[in-house]
């Protein structure tokens, strides 16, 4: 009798296990947030915000060629552009330029319009200021603003995002 109970239990178990799911069920990706025409416009924002974002960098490292031009080439615009020429003025008077480049650690967007005019994506951005030069700062957490101009997207401004103003600790880095 204990054998065919043995039995019993076994065979249950088999059948139980066979109608339980073996793969744990699909967890949602970040992006699946947006629909098809945000996630397009959110990496099209993202490629273009590391293109204004190199072009920054160069201007201040080279400020004695950079232009205004090469910088709204690049995608610069709006606010951020009048700040990275006065910049790029500021160091070419001083006869003096950044040393070392801004690394973007991570981008996430966390607000996409594509009915406003422009349309807008905003993206919360973790930059590394390690390897710049008598910088005070090593991470920065910041909002980058895009917007979609006839000539497609372009960095607008940069403000600090609200997640900066939580103190890092060593269990939680600002970014």
């Amino acid at each position: 009798m204990p054998t065919r109970l043995l039995g019993l239990v076994a065979l249950v178990a088999i059948t139980l296990s066979a109608c339980s799911p073996t793969s744990p069920p699909v967890q949602p990706t970040p992006s699946s947030r947006w629909n098809p025409e945000e996630q397009t416009a959110v990496t099209e924002a993202t490629a273009q915000y590391k293109k204004a974002r190199a072009a920054y960098d160069a201007a201040l490292q080279h400020p004695e060629t950079a232009t205004r031009a090469a910088l709204e080439a690049a995608g610069n615009s709006g606010t951020w552009l009048d700040e990275a020429v006065s910049r790029a003025d500021a160091l070419r008077t001083q006869k003096t330029r950044r040393v070392g480049s801004v690394k973007i650690l991570s981008t996430e967007p966390i607000w996409v319009d594509l009915t406003a005019t422009p349309a807008a994506v905003v993206l919360k951005t973790c930059l590394d200021y390690s390897a710049v030069a008598d910088h005070t700062t090593n991470r920065r957490l910041v909002d980058a603003h895009l917007a979609h101009l006839p000539t497609g997207w372009s960095l607008t401004t940069e403000s600090d995002n609200p997640d900066t103003a939580q103190p890092p600790t060593p269990n939680r880095p600002l970014c």
